[in-house]
């Protein structure tokens, strides 16, 4: 994977000398909890060692299910384990992913041999589980109209004592550590049970997985993660571009949000499409031949991570630790909704009756809004209007990341045509935690929702609980300050096609 630091910085020789002199590699190995104001969650750092045990359970595990025809995995998952597991599987067509409500993608996962299909419910500690019953309910109804029994089509992934355990009923159970949260967890049974289940060797992951950790532990100069967590404690923006390795620059942007975006503070990780992305702005990239041959003399501040993804993965993790340790940020403590930054730019919740409607697009917003305002367009243009100086431009799809793609490759285009560094994530999937009520930073943003109707067929329960979702980060991201335009298609695909027209119009 590539990273593209958007800054000046380059790797300052004095701070890694005072990392190695202060031993944070090894302390952050040694789980040091001194090393942050707070560690909440510090199990991550042991967990690749300390899930050894899952290997033989995994594989009796999926050659149980594979026997009785279940060769198909769908995870509901929250926490940001369902990309994880994408990026441990390589992205194998067998891992249907569910860490959505959207009502269209559930169909879709529905609509395949359920006879063929095992439910994995994963949630890691510290998240919000119903999002996730309500889907799993979902799920077992429709194991139940095809005359399955959902108990023998279900693996519920929790910590112990949680309600996904006391809810179990005769499914089974894989206990998960306690001491780990959401994108930290990767290397845990949240994780690697339903990438395990869908076919990804387990044992070689947590090997690469091993090995890398050992490395990034000495106190060297030549410690990747030291030279790269010094560049992310100094870099405003993060371009992130995937070579080979799908979803590995999604999970490594959520993990920079919620590791470093604190009270305000942290990098702006931004998923590019490649080096022709506007943020990409001419990187000399840096190959090392292999991981732990470190990040070599980077000459500017493009870096590139090499070898399997499980390493990557750790690397990541202790590069997002030594930044977090520089910046004297908790990398696994999450933000109350409420210390968040106010920001300058007036935001106010947008109402639960629509501004306007310009075809089939209903219009929401807050005060920042213009009098008069009549067209998505104008209304784009204003919310562009109210960004200061310094300010991105960040856009949440609450919709169906398969079927409505195309909103995605809008992303780019509202870079160059705004001017303002532009992320893109299919939410509640793109946000930490809770939603970005609990990611805490940076600031200076300006937000655009998409909602979007579901079909009458669809299940209305996940279409009433997204649209909650959507509404409640709303109305925390303005109690930060934060202007939030909302826009809803009441047609998804020629809604799409009206956001299209007017982002060509700024």
């Amino acid at each position: 994977m590539t990273a593209r630091l958007l800054s000046s910085v380059s790797p300052q020789a004095d701070v890694v000398e005072r990392l190695v002199g202060d031993a944070v590699a090894s302390r952050i190995a040694e789980c040091d909890p001194t090393l942050w104001p707070r560690a909440a969650r510090p199990g991550w750092v042991v967990a690749p060692r300390t899930s050894r045990p899952l290997v033989g359970q995994i594989e009796a595990l999926r050659e149980q299910l594979r026997v009785a025809g279940q060769v198909r995995v769908v995870l509901a998952a929250a926490g940001g384990v369902g990309v994880a597991a994408e990026a441990l599987s390589d992205a194998d067509p067998r891992l249907i992913v569910l860490d959505t409500t959207d009502p269209a993608q559930v169909a879709d996962a529905l609509a395949g041999d359920l006879a063929a299909t095992v439910l994995v419910v994963s949630v890691p500690p510290g998240e919000d589980p119903a999002p996730v019953q309500l889907v799993r309910d979902t799920v077992h109804r429709a194991f139940r109209a095809d005359g399955l029994d959902p108990d023998e089509h279900t693996v519920v992934v929790t910590a112990p004592g949680g309600p996904l355990q006391e809810q179990a009923g005769a499914a089974t159970v894989v206990l998960g550590p306690s001491d780990v949260d959401g994108l930290w967890a990767a290397l845990t049974a949240f994780a690697l049970v339903p990438a395990g289940l869908a076919g990804t060797d387990v044992g070689a992951v947590l090997a690469d997985a091993v090995a890398a950790r050992a490395a990034l532990a000495a106190d060297d100069p030549a410690n990747p993660c030291l030279t790269l967590g010094a560049l992310l404690a100094a870099a405003p923006v993060v371009a992130l571009a995937e070579d080979g390795a799908p979803g590995l620059a999604e999970w490594a942007a959520q993990l920079l949000g919620g590791g470093l975006g604190k009270d305000g503070r942290g990098p702006l990780p931004v998923v590019v499409e490649g080096p022709d992305a506007p943020e990409w702005a001419d990187p000399e990239s840096v190959r090392p031949g292999t991981l732990t041959a470190g990040l070599g003399e980077v000459p500017g501040a493009a870096v590139t991570t090499v070898g399997p993804p499980a390493a990557q993965l750790v690397l990541w993790q202790h590069a997002t630790a030594v930044a977090a340790h520089l910046m004297g940020v908790d990398p696994t403590d999450r933000p109350d909704s409420d210390r968040g930054p106010a920001g300058q730019n007036g935001g106010s919740t947008p109402g639960a009756g629509a501004h306007f409607t310009d075809g089939d697009v209903d219009v929401h917003a807050g005060a920042w809004l213009p009098t008069g305002t009549s067209t998505v367009a104008e209304a784009l243009r204003a919310l562009v209007g109210t960004a200061e100086a310094g300010a991105h431009l960040t856009v949440h799809a609450y919709l169906d990341r398969l079927d409505d793609a195309s909103a995605a490759v809008l992303r780019p285009e509202l870079t160059r045509r705004t001017g303002l560094p532009t992320t893109f994530g299919w939410a509640p999937r793109c946000l930490p935690g809770g939603g970005q009520r609990d990611k805490g930073g940076p600031a200076d943003a300006v937000v655009c929702q998409l909602t979007g109707d579901a079909e009458p067929d669809l299940p209305g329960e996940l279409a009433e609980l997204q649209q909650a979702q959507a509404r409640a980060d709303a109305e925390a991201l303005a109690e930060r300050g934060l202007p939030v335009l909302r826009l809803h298609f009441t047609d998804r695909v020629a809604g799409l096609v009206t956001l299209a027209r007017a982002v060509q119009q700024l």
